[in-house]
């Protein structure tokens, strides 16, 4: 079977929830990479302690997947958002892209060029977007 290599580099996220506003503690923030919520796949940024709701860390992971994969729409990467606080984790928003639509944004760039930044919306529930997850996409 013939495999790509996925490299996915989470520059930032902008304008996340404050979920920890009524307190007036800062908020702390780390995501979680995967294909599909598979844990098996499951890669985690370290946990961002200044950038309240803009995080920050150029966290990169990588994933070999079968050629079959990149034009599905089916798989999915799933990025989740997290506020840390002391005896339990918050789900501040996530994105759901299918490997497809990553690859076939980035189709378009010429041999060597290797990756572009991307933006999508960052949604939790089905709420209207609730941040901005900034990131480079397939190599």
């Amino acid at each position: 079977m013939e495999c790509r290599e996925l490299e996915i580099t989470l520059i930032s996220a902008q304008n996340l929830e404050n979920v920890r506003i009524s307190f007036k503690k800062r908020v702390r923030v780390y995501a979680k990479i995967s294909l599909g919520g598979n844990l098996r796949t499951q890669n985690t940024t370290p946990v961002d302690k200044e950038g309240q709701t803009n995080p920050v860390w150029n966290f990169t992971a990588v994933y070999t997947v079968g050629k079959h994969a990149v034009k599905s729409h089916e798989i999915k990467l799933l990025i989740q958002f997290f506020c840390v606080r002391t005896s339990q984790e918050t789900n501040i928003g996530e994105l759901n892209v299918s490997l497809a639509e990553l690859f076939d944004r980035f189709s378009a760039l010429s041999k060597g060029e290797g990756a572009a930044k991307v933006n999508y919306p960052v949604k939790r529930g089905d709420d209207d977007s609730q941040g901005e997850y900034v990131g480079r996409g397939p190599s």
